[in-house]
């Protein structure tokens, strides 16, 4: 655990000397010449101590410290002040009132200057040794709201124990999220970071829609969060009316730890809470109706929480359960968000003190009518059969059963399994001999139509996510058979003997390349807005890819659609540069270059087409381009020869 120690003194001789005394002691030291240039460290990085000089350039230490006092993120901030301008017990007094922890007379000795630090050390330490995860859970069960400082990303603002809101301004974390995944360029990054502006800008400036903006913000802050908890690395928060940066992002902290729990059980301390509570009976809480529709569980979780009646221990449920330590690691994250108590001996549950609808987000069902005694199959066929006659041969006895008789969560397990290892025709039944578009589109409708909306509410958790992959792959599957050349190039890949599966990311890899297939086809045929959507396919499954990037760039560049649209053009010029990122290719040069060449850039873009044929001598666009500038040079030769010589 590194401490970050901000010291703001603009005697350079005095902060060589201390700041070598600082870091002797492991500490990490940033140095400030001025008031403001130390406000401006203080808004942009994580920062644990102050050492404060009060007679500071351009902003004095007192403005500056008031200005602290006065942000929700920083009233805490310790302090330690360094001062020969206000001396005498009645300024020490007024330091001490406005939070200040140490107040040391210039000069003072070696001695004295460590001694300070160390006790100020000891408060940081302690407050920075609170892991994020138990931060987290005390957060939200006590309601509270403040902002939440997370080493290496930005504050995190709460309102009633929920994340709503982060600081970007000044700051690169979420630019840079956003150029990691294709939205923005390295260009825009530093001019946001530089402008000084709030998120919101982005929008304002074009760049992401207002929908694009808050998604991608409440996937950054779902990631800064996660992150956060993987490097169990300790984190302060500080009570207070909590800064709102647009544009807002509420989450449902529960859902975040529970998704986090579910990818990294070792981080809810899963064994040591089963060792310390295996003998114990877990039992609901009337908090645990309240919360659990806060998020979706897994279908194994939902299996354990119907062994849970209050008289069983802990032990039996979990060997019951088949799963040890993931069971383990849900009981902590109920029993941490107080949705179930360990009692040493059985007892009765809570009840929900509110009228309940749904549980785990599925509608209750009404109870069945009890019979009066349950009868043994056995015992049913003994009483009839000499009533009934056998009137089924031994083989044949019993048909499939049907999806509305097996019920859609058996239904999307059975498809799910059938699917798997199957390539596009075997899934709707077809082979390419006996292919048709008319077939095609039949088995389809009659594969879908299963699927429909309603069907979708009655299951959560991995059967919801197994019928979206269902789904998925009934979709990729169909726009790939229904389109000629699509379906082409998949039939040269099934002749290179190529396997796809359901799930795994060859089938990834198979259908991108499929589309960026279909996509560069379209690109010479000249179907402009086709070869866009395949190659955005191409593109969203392989986003990292330069030729990816590339050929998309030029469809949408090429696509007439898109004409006199600006936010089409700026993607275009993010796709070019992205594309570059990712690698050197003749393509990416070859298109910036006619780019430039449409805007009369005629220098710049024979730089392009030169770079494009250094790597490929045969690229067609650079020729082209080439091609357009000569003539363009031997017209004006012609041209100036005939005002010479008329």
């Amino acid at each position: 655990m590194v401490i970050r120690v901000l010291l703001a003194e603009d005697n350079e001789s005095l902060v060589m000397v201390l700041k070598k005394l600082l870091t002797g002691l492991g500490l990490d030291v940033v140095t400030a010449k001025t008031g403001l240039d130390a406000q401006k460290i203080l808004t942009g990085e994580q920062i644990d101590i102050l050492l404060l000089d009060l007679k500071l350039p351009v902003m004095n230490g007192i403005d500056l410290l008031h200005w602290l006092r006065t942000s929700p993120r920083l009233s805490r901030l310790p302090v330690m002040v360094m001062t020969a301008a206000f001396k005498g017990p009645r300024n020490a007094e007024a330091a001490r009132r406005f939070g200040v922890r140490c107040y040391l007379e210039k000069p003072f000795t070696q001695h004295l200057f460590l001694e300070s630090v160390s006790r100020i050390l000891k408060e940081v330490s302690s407050r920075k040794n609170v892991r994020l995860l138990d931060l987290l859970v005390d957060i939200y069960n006590r309601g509270d709201s403040g902002i939440l400082a997370i080493a290496g990303g930005p504050p995190v603002s709460f309102i009633n124990g929920e994340p709503f809101s982060f600081l970007s301004r000044n700051r690169e974390e979420f630019p840079a999220f956003l150029v990691s995944r294709g939205k923005i360029g390295p260009a825009d990054l530093r001019h946001f970071v530089d402008s000084g502006e709030e998120r919101i800008f982005l929008t304002q400036a074009g760049l992401l829609t207002y929908e694009e903006l808050v998604e991608e913000s409440r996937l950054f802050l779902v990631k800064h969060l996660s992150d956060g908890l993987a490097k169990e690395g300790p984190a302060e928060f500080v009570k207070g009316h909590p800064e709102a940066h647009a544009p807002l992002v509420p989450l449902s902290l529960p859902h975040l730890l529970y998704e986090n729990l579910k990818t990294h059980p070792s981080r809810f301390d899963a064994l040591q809470s089963h060792g310390r509570f295996g003998n114990h009976y877990p039992a609901r809480t009337p908090l645990f109706y309240r919360r659990i529709n806060l998020t979706s569980l897994r279908k194994e979780d939902i299996a354990l929480l119907d062994l849970v009646n209050g008289e069983r221990p802990l032990d039996e449920i979990l060997r019951q359960g088949g799963d040890a330590a993931g069971g383990a690691g849900f009981f902590y994250f109920l029993h941490s968000l107080g949705m179930i108590v360990f009692n040493d001996r059985p007892g009765a549950e809570a009840l929900p003190d509110f009228a309940l609808k749904n549980l785990f987000n599925r509608p209750l069902e009404e109870p069945a009518a009890a019979s009066d005694a349950l009868v043994d199959f056995d015992d049913l066929v003994e009483e009839v059969a000499g009533e009934v006659e056998l009137v089924a041969g031994e083989e044949g006895m019993a048909a499939p059963l049907s999806s509305d008789e097996i019920g859609f969560e058996q239904m999307v397990q059975r498809d799910y399994a059938a699917i798997r290892d199957k390539n596009y025709y075997e899934i709707f039944g077809l082979s390419r001999s006996s292919f048709s578009f008319t077939a095609l589109k039949d088995a389809y409708f009659e594969k879908t139509r299963l699927y429909s909306p309603e069907r979708f509410m009655e299951i959560s958790g991995a059967t919801l996510a197994l019928a979206q992959d269902v789904l998925s792959h009934y979709a990729n599957a169909y726009s790939t058979l229904s389109s000629v050349v699509a379906k082409e190039r998949y039939d040269e890949l099934l002749n290179a003997n190529t396997v796809m599966g359901i799930n795994g990311k060859r089938d990834d890899q198979l259908q991108a390349r499929i589309q960026f297939e279909s996509g560069s086809a379209f690109l010479r045929m000249e179907e402009y807005e086709n070869a866009e959507k395949a190659l955005q396919e191409a593109y969203t499954l392989e986003p990292n890819d330069a030729k990816h990037c590339a050929l998309l760039a030029w469809a949408m560049y090429r696509n007439p659609a898109n004409r006199n649209s600006r936010a089409a053009l700026e993607k275009v010029r993010m796709l070019l540069g992205k594309s570059l990122q990712c690698g050197r290719n003749a393509e990416a040069f070859a298109y910036r270059g006619w780019m430039l060449l449409e805007e009369g850039r005629d220098g710049l873009a024979e730089g392009e087409f030169l770079k494009s044929l250094k790597l490929n001598p045969k690229e067609a666009v650079a020729r082209s381009g080439m091609r357009l500038i000569e003539e363009k040079r031997e017209a004006d030769r012609k041209g100036i020869l005939r005002k010479l010589f008329g």
